[in-house]
């Protein structure tokens, strides 16, 4: 019998799943700082021409992610996805994973191993919905030095947000670089406005010279 993802995962979060309360550490993003744009106008257009729709199921098909995933972790994906409504065939968000190079030398400016980078390009309709992710695969033995970091590529337009638990994210500018705790807290991301909204994500195994770097976001 096909287990839901979902409830497997709430059984490892610490997060406390009550709706009417704000607990500061874990309803929250945390805000690592910024930095100062370099991509242009029609960098970002050329991103968004250039991505393509994917589903939960397509959204790591790709060589550039190394880290492949089970058919059974599909499978309790999808059965979550029949049962809330959404069907396992919506359309989560697009995804672009050729970097222009100004943007590859800020992700790898975070010094992470093994990292991971791909540009999140989420149209007006698109809703990543509510989940917990599966980091712990970059680094099974210690998944306490997994992170994922977002940098805004584009400032925040009204209907755009983030949800962590039950903070709502929003009135970012381009340049923000923000992460938050993926082992505990679920999180969801959607676009109700007029704009695509552009996101470098990188993921990876955090090291001395990562603390380094984001130490200098917020001098």
């Amino acid at each position: 019998m096909t287990e839901s993802s979902w409830e497997k995962l709430k059984l490892r979060s610490k997060y406390h799943f009550d709706n009417n309360i704000i607990d500061s550490q874990f309803d929250t993003v945390i805000r690592l700082g910024s930095i100062q744009p370099t991509w242009t106008d029609e960098q970002l257009k050329d991103i968004v021409d250039q991505s393509h729709s994917v589903t939960w199921r397509t959204r790591g098909a790709n060589d550039k992610d190394s880290k492949k995933r089970s058919e059974e972790e599909f499978l309790e994906e999808e059965y979550d996805l029949e049962h809330q409504g959404y069907g396992k065939d919506y359309i989560v968000t697009n995804l672009n994973w050729e970097l222009p190079h100004n943007l590859f030398l800020i992700a790898k400016s975070f010094q992470l191993e093994g990292m991971m980078a791909r540009l999140h390009v989420q149209h007006p309709g698109q809703v990543w919905n509510l989940h917990l992710d599966k980091l712990e695969k970059w680094f099974p033995e210690n998944p306490t030095l997994v992170e994922r970091y977002m940098i805004q590529l584009t400032d925040w337009q009204p209907g755009q947000f983030w949800s962590y638990g039950n903070y709502n994210y929003s009135q970012w500018k381009a340049g923000d670089v923000t992460t938050f705790d993926w082992q505990n807290v679920p999180h969801s991301t959607a676009n109700a406005s007029h704009y695509p909204r552009i996101t470098l994500q990188i993921t990876g195994i955090k090291t001395e010279i990562t603390d380094r770097f984001l130490s200098s976001l917020k001098a």
